[in-house]
């Protein structure tokens, strides 16, 4: 039973991981100011045991979660951490 939560939970962090991806990549293509210096990206840490990676603050708000400067989303724990 644990193992089915865990991997349940691993696919919607992989899932919302790749479509703060996508979603990054529409955004910074509409952008016409890239050159004018990126926005920052970390880890986004949207329920207890779940994260999306490499996402900017805009869109950790969007998925309401917490933000985390120079952070990373490790899949194995579903938490950010420091890179």
């Amino acid at each position: 039973m644990r193992l089915k939560a865990s991997i349940g939970i691993l696919a919607a962090a992989m899932v919302l991981t790749l479509s703060a991806c996508e979603q990054r990549k529409k955004d910074e293509g509409m952008d016409g100011s890239k050159g004018m210096g990126a926005a920052e990206t970390g880890c986004c840490q949207h329920a207890e045991n779940a994260c999306a990676g490499d996402v900017s603050k805009s869109q950790c708000d969007q998925m309401t979660g917490k933000f985390h400067k120079d952070h990373m989303c490790r899949t194995d724990t579903g938490k950010c951490t420091r890179k």
